[in-house]
């Protein structure tokens, strides 16, 4: 696919598209046991939770803050944001209550999508910003659950243009700040052109994600590269974890933090995330 195909459609209507050519094929496995998603069943979550966040208030162009510990609910939170037109800003999991709820307050996000272990810290931060709902996958006391959302009709994602803002992720400055760096969709295809080229992912992979780490950028695209590659993504729930994904999954290749190295019997192609 050229770079000028890859413009014309945002990644989140790539991966729809994707899940029509794919199926049954399993696309994503949680960290907790259970069935992984198809691709068919990736893209009708995605596209059903964007019409339950629509329903609450989301609004095409909207920021909302992703603050979750693990790979799948990464994928399903960022694509179910864009699916209902709006715009994910990850929140980085080492950063603390005071920061992530600067950020969010910085970013004007109504809106939070969390997890646990991370759902005490999500309300308290959003009780310090304009954060007005949260949504958690999973039981989490003062939080809505994910799986509300999926029974409010399905939503296609919409078109955008290139120049649009895709994803809205916050980097540490040399001062100790953070600092908005957002992406537009032209940004996000042309990193998805490189990895092509670069990364070599194929549908006959099983790329290990461990926990979202850094700003989001890298980390991002490389789970979207492997995704719109047609390989399954496995979701660990801590570094530790990796190695024995490996051999439970048959494992190819991981996203990593840098400078990890993963001692498994499983040949692993390591892609680091900063």
């Amino acid at each position: 696919m050229t770079v000028t195909a890859m413009t014309d459609l945002t990644v989140t209507q790539q991966l729809v598209e994707t899940a029509t050519a794919h199926g049954s094929r399993p696309a994503l496995i949680g960290p907790a046991p259970g069935e992984p998603y198809s691709y068919a069943e990736l893209a009708s979550t995605i596209q059903r939770a964007a019409a339950g966040l629509a329903w609450r208030g989301l609004r095409p162009r909207d920021v909302v803050g992703v603050y979750v510990r693990d790979g799948a609910s990464y994928v399903l939170a960022c694509h179910a944001i864009s699916a209902a037109g709006g715009v994910p800003c990850p929140v980085a999991p080492e950063l603390s209550v005071g920061e992530a709820a600067g950020q969010l307050a910085d970013c004007g996000a109504r809106m939070l999508l969390t997890a646990a272990p991370f759902a005490c810290a999500a309300i308290a931060a959003a009780e310090r910003s304009w954060v007005r709902q949260v949504i958690s996958f999973g039981e989490a006391p003062a939080t809505t659950p994910f799986s509300s959302l999926l029974g409010m009709g399905s939503l296609q994602p919409p078109t955008a243009r290139p120049h649009d803002l895709a994803l809205l992720p916050y980097r540490r400055t040399g001062d100790g700040t953070l600092r908005p760096l957002g992406l537009t969709h032209l940004d996000l295809a042309a990193q998805l052109t490189d990895l092509r080229s670069t990364a070599d992912v194929t549908e006959r992979d099983i790329v290990l994600a461990a926990p979202p780490v850094g700003d989001g950028r890298s980390y991002t695209a490389l789970v979207d590269h492997a995704l719109l590659s047609g390989a399954t993504v496995a979701a660990v729930a801590s570094i530790d974890e990796l190695a024995t994904a490996a051999t439970e999954h048959g494992g190819t290749a991981a996203i990593v933090p840098l400078g990890v190295a993963v001692r498994s019997a499983e040949s692993l192609r390591l892609f680091p995330v900063a």
